[in-house]
């Protein structure tokens, strides 16, 4: 949730670093380059983290959802090969049940099939559609590897679209 991610899983991270079992994330807090400081990020390169963030949520401010999806991207290090971003559009910073009850389950699940070695590209698309299905539209993000290179899809509303997309991150 909300102070979990934005201060507790980074002073985890610090504390034990790739000791710690997979994260999901909501709101994305660990991914903000402004709270509390720079010297608080301490994203392992081999963390497994899985992200919900909301279009609606304070946490964006002014940013658009492009600038908002930058700003989480760039916030993992490059070395790092198992991040996922959800961003929902209608999301907002508490998310509703009817959101997180058929979605968590599948987070759980993608994070930890990466945990286990697997690519959980399927559970991704289950994931997508569970949104698609009910009425929720937004972005998908998930890194291709070690690297820069993201896969983004965006669902729901105008959806289909597939890009791949080079963000620089902030640390290396």
């Amino acid at each position: 949730g909300s102070r979990g991610g934005q201060v507790v899983l980074p002073w985890l991270w610090r504390e034990f670093g790739c000791a710690l079992p997979p994260a999901v994330v909501i709101n994305g807090g660990c991914a903000q380059s402004q709270v509390p400081d720079q010297g608080w990020q301490h994203w392992p390169d081999d963390a497994i983290t899985v992200m919900l963030m909301g279009g609606q949520d304070y946490f964006k401010g002014k940013l658009t959802a492009d600038q908002y999806m930058q700003e989480a991207m760039a916030s993992v290090p490059t070395a790092n090969s198992t991040t996922a971003i959800i961003y929902v559009n209608q999301m907002s910073h508490s998310p509703s049940r009817s959101l997180l009850l058929p979605l968590l389950r599948l987070l759980v699940r993608a994070a930890m099939e990466w945990k286990a070695g697997c690519t959980p590209s399927h559970v991704f698309a289950l994931a997508l559609e569970v949104l698609r299905v009910g009425g929720w539209s937004g972005r998908f993000a998930c890194k291709r590897g070690a690297g820069d290179t993201w896969e983004e899809t965006s669902f729901g509303t105008g959806g289909g679209r597939h890009s791949v997309t080079k963000v620089p991150a902030r640390r290396r």
